[in-house]
């Protein structure tokens, strides 16, 4: 497989600054198409697959956001705000397929919404606030915080390893809520005896991971609306690192079905119970012998 990075100086230049949330979502999404994609193909390659034609992804230093000369040191215009995990595995840049001076990043174990990251908010909607179009909460399957915050649930007996690091347990504790939606949602779905299915436990994390990435949306949206801001409009999205794509809800086995890549943040706590709900259909109807 060829992965060919080519400079035409004949191409038109690109905007790199998107006109509002639904362009920097676009680039968002197309960035991802394109990342998954690679992978993807590599991955053919790899097992045995043919080799398919080169694949030319057309740069430009301009839209890339190279300086021009030496020395020269560039202002600072993300066009999107990304809150994430600080998991190695889902490095935001490549995710979306963004050079430097695109976005700008926040990651924190859990993609939480600790004081740090509010500080680090608060400077970006105060000093790159012009040209910032949307902010995005980025989850990621597999999630050690949240299966950490999960184990606690389940094992409370083993939470002391964590009761008495203070940091820790204060990561922790703010998934909680996620987990304990996830929970609730699928006895709804399932039944007071889901518990008992071989399933259960990797459905309440991977419900959780969706809860705990809209959950942070929520706490996001309201920060930035505090700060004054009422134009920035917040998103989120998980990245299923089996495939690295960014969805709003878990794929099904359903014919057609395509979730969206992002979803709003919840405006309501009735929204946090239909999105519970709908994640726990999904997610039921992967355990062992549902049909």
């Amino acid at each position: 497989m060829d992965l060919i990075y080519r400079f035409d100086p004949f191409q038109p230049v690109r905007s790199r600054s998107p006109k509002d949330a639904d362009a920097a979502l676009t680039l968002l999404r197309e960035g991802n198409e394109r990342f998954a994609e690679i992978v993807a193909r590599m991955q053919e390659r790899v097992l045995g697959g043919s080799a398919a034609e080169p694949l030319v992804v057309p740069v430009c230093p301009v839209s890339l956001g190279l300086p021009l000369a030496p020395g020269m040191a560039l202002k600072q215009s993300p066009f999107a705000l990304v809150l994430g995990c600080s998991d190695a595995r889902v490095p935001t840049e490549e995710i979306f397929d963004q050079s430097f001076n695109n976005l700008f990043v926040v990651r924190i174990a859990g993609n939480v919404l600790g004081t740090e990251c509010v500080g680090s908010v608060d400077y970006a909607v105060r000093h790159l606030g012009p040209s910032l179009k949307v902010a995005v909460v980025l989850g990621h399957s597999g999630c050690g915080a949240v299966a950490a915050a999960v184990a606690g649930y389940e094992t409370p007996a083993d939470y002391v390893d964590i009761a008495f690091t203070h940091a820790l347990r204060s990561l922790v504790d703010r998934i909680q809520i996620a987990v304990r939606g996830a929970s609730r949602a699928l006895r709804q779905v399932a039944g007071n005896d889901v518990v008992k299915n071989p399933g259960y436990s990797g459905a309440l994390a991977e419900v959780a991971v969706y809860l705990n990435a809209a959950l942070t949306a929520f706490d996001l949206r309201r920060e930035i609306e505090g700060l004054g801001s009422t134009g920035l409009p917040v998103f989120y999205g998980v990245c299923d690192l089996g495939d690295l794509r960014v969805r709003s809800l878990p794929a099904s086995s359903a014919a057609g079905d395509l979730p969206e890549m992002f979803a709003q943040a919840p405006q309501s706590p009735d929204d946090f119970v239909s999105l519970a709900g709908e994640l726990a259909k999904r997610v039921v109807t992967s355990f062992p012998g549902s049909q």
